[in-house]
């Protein structure tokens, strides 16, 4: 299949503009908890999720940031279980190309599994690819728009090159699939700083880079109720 193609292209898209800029916006979480619990704002987080799930593209950066960090505050939020659906969908996507007799699981799996993980990168971009083999350009087109939004939320809280500058991510997984969109590959070695971020460290590169730090914060708060 594209594998991470699509993804890669999207990240290199956020990264190259985001990279530009001359400070990050960490997530302040209390802030953020404030903004989604206001019934009647229009950062109430049903609303902001309602939108999401209807790929609504006017959503802002703004209200991407709360969507994506406000999960983490969500009773459906739980980083660390396994969905039943993903090896299956994997199982297919790993192959060099997805037949059309499995574009219907593909969709199937990858809807199921987003409706659990609605920010889940991995399971997004197979959606696409089969949204265009068969046709539906405009829902592929949403899905597009919202897996580069997703992309960049993550880009504008650091670059990943220190502890201090660290990737903000809700999900583990988001680590090593930015990790293989930038271009990196995965060393095989991981380790946890006293800063509540994950180390991966990644192969040797023309950058010189020896790895990448992730912000796993909510997850820590989570993994400590």
């Amino acid at each position: 299949m594209v594998k991470t193609l699509l993804i890669a292209f999207v990240a290199f898209c956020c990264f190259s503009a985001v990279a530009q800029k001359s400070s990050f916006s960490p997530p302040d979480y209390k802030k953020i908890e404030k903004a989604i619990l206001k019934k009647e704002s229009g950062t109430f987080y049903p609303d902001l999720m309602v939108r999401y799930k209807v790929h609504d593209t006017t959503l802002s950066p703004y209200e991407y940031h709360l969507l994506y960090f406000g999960y983490s505050f969500q009773t459906g939020y739980e980083p660390y279980t396994h969905q039943p659906f993903a090896d299956s969908l994997m199982a297919i996507v790993r192959k060099n190309q997805i037949s059309p007799d499995k574009y219907d699981l593909v969709v199937k799996y990858a809807e199921k599994i987003l409706d659990k993980c609605p920010f889940d990168m991995r399971y997004l971009d197979p959606l696409i690819y089969v949204y265009r083999m068969q046709g539906k350009n405009d829902l592929a087109a949403m899905l597009e728009f919202k897996l580069g939004r997703i992309i960049e939320t993550i880009f504008t809280t650091g670059d990943g090159l220190t502890e201090k500058t660290a990737f903000h991510v809700i999900s583990v997984s988001h680590e090593y699939d930015l990790l293989r969109a930038l271009g990196f590959g995965y060393a095989g070695e991981q380790s946890l700083t006293r800063g509540q971020c994950d180390f991966l460290k990644v192969e040797t590169n023309d950058y010189g880079i020896n790895g990448m730090y992730f912000n796993v914060s909510a997850l820590m708060k989570t993994a400590g109720k």
